[in-house]
């Protein structure tokens, strides 16, 4: 049920990211977190959409805004200039997971994903927040003042390994590595909602999710199902406007439509093989016990597979070059998941428990050293260096060298 701005009911966590885009793998994420969280016992508000713009409607009809809707309490989308609002209505409020710190991804929802407009007195955490890549590069104004509300935030954590390095080295904040909320919550958590699919496939399958489709990838699957001997099952991007597209691209057989996040996850889940470009498609691979290959896709953050395979010994199950599925036979056999499950139950253990201190804990009142304050300097200024370089020099240097 949607909640009423007049009603002002109190919350005790808002919970912000990017939960009503069609992505399953963001669907997901903010389902386990929201999970997590009301399980320590806190009512949960999800905070809709933060806009810059007049709410245009592109939101109806979305399979992610019907999923919310059976499953949270929602707020009202606000305008960034007025989502301040919400300091009435709860106590704390949660960064999720995801890209929701890469500048090319939420730019448009301006500071609102670095929580400008929580009041100080209330608590502002970052739960496995990602830079996407392994630099923070956005314009020197927008940098700031992302600096500024960094160093207001109670805690902060990542969900690479080496967004640890860009907090301190560029905003000159203490984060910690976690999991991802998918793999930080049990498997029955995500597990259940298949139970909520009408799919039903009665033979043994390869599950296949890819997001950008080549004809390399396209080859790969159909060599993967010709060794392991079973049909593949093909998923697409959830974003439906780019359905169409991304079928013709693949052209497979057993490309499945009008898929619902409860059968991406019935098709994990129920897969004897999987083989993806995602990330989150990967970690679901690791949630059900599955065998598989994980594609690298620059285009989209590799360091986000290389941190979570490298931290659970899986980098074998990692290709950059698609044509590596052909030629390495040890990329098709199965999976010993003793070792990875004995990681993830510590790992499990760490990140809930720096949620629930987090969410616990006072407020208190950190000071930077002057040393933390010149290394941020310092960084940021090579980050916005090199950002100015990448949008406004370059491209510069590409028309001249045309002519």
């Amino acid at each position: 049920m949607r909640q009423k701005e007049e009603e002002m009911e109190h919350y005790d966590v808002g919970i912000l990211g990017v939960w009503f885009g069609c992505n399953y793998g963001s669907i997901a994420t903010y389902y386990a977190l929201e999970q997590t969280i009301e399980s320590m016992g806190y009512r949960v508000l999800m905070v809709h959409q933060p806009r810059l713009k007049p709410d245009d409607g592109r939101m109806k009809g979305r399979h992610s805004i019907r999923f919310a809707e059976e499953h949270y309490t929602i707020s009202e989308t606000y305008h960034v200039s007025e989502i301040g609002v919400l300091n009435q209505m709860c106590d704390a409020f949660v960064l999720g997971s995801d890209q929701i710190w890469n500048y090319g991804v939420t730019k448009i929802f301006g500071h609102s994903y670095f929580l400008d407009f929580v009041d100080d007195a209330k608590k502002k955490i970052a739960y496995a927040t990602s830079f996407g890549s392994g630099k923070f590069l956005a314009p020197r104004a927008f940098a700031k003042k992302a600096r500024a509300c960094m160093r207001r935030m109670d805690a902060v954590s990542v969900r690479e390994a080496e967004g640890v390095e860009i907090c301190r080295n560029t905003f000159g904040v203490e984060a910690v590595h976690v999991l991802d909320p998918v793999l930080m919550c049990e498997p029955h958590v995500l597990g259940d909602l298949t139970e909520k699919s009408g799919r039903e496939e009665k033979e043994p399958f390869v599950a296949s999710y890819i997001l950008d489709p080549t004809p390399e990838k396209r080859e790969a699957l159909l060599y993967v199902s010709k060794q392991k001997g079973k049909k593949l099952v093909n998923m697409l991007d959830g974003w439906q406007n780019k359905f169409q597209a991304n079928k013709e691209r693949l052209n497979l057989e057993n490309t499945v439509e009008n898929l619902q996040v409860e059968d991406w996850l019935y098709y994990f889940k129920n897969s004897d093989f999987v083989i993806t470009d995602s990330f989150h498609g990967t970690c679901m691979a690791i949630l059900f016990h599955k065998p598989f290959i994980a594609i690298g896709n620059p285009g989209r953050g590799s360091s986000r597979f290389e941190s979570l395979l490298g931290t659970l010994g899986l980098t074998n199950r990692y290709v950059m070059d698609v044509k590596d599925i052909l030629r390495c036979g040890e990329l098709l056999t199965d999976v010993d998941y003793s070792p990875v499950d004995a990681i993830l139950t510590k790992q499990r253990k760490e990140s809930r428990q720096w949620l629930s201190d987090a969410l616990e804990g006072k407020k208190e009142n950190r000071k930077l050293s002057a040393g933390a304050k010149l290394r941020s300097f310092i960084g940021l200024q090579r980050a916005c260096a090199e950002y100015d370089f990448r949008n406004r020099i370059k491209p510069l240097a590409k028309r001249i060298l045309r002519r």
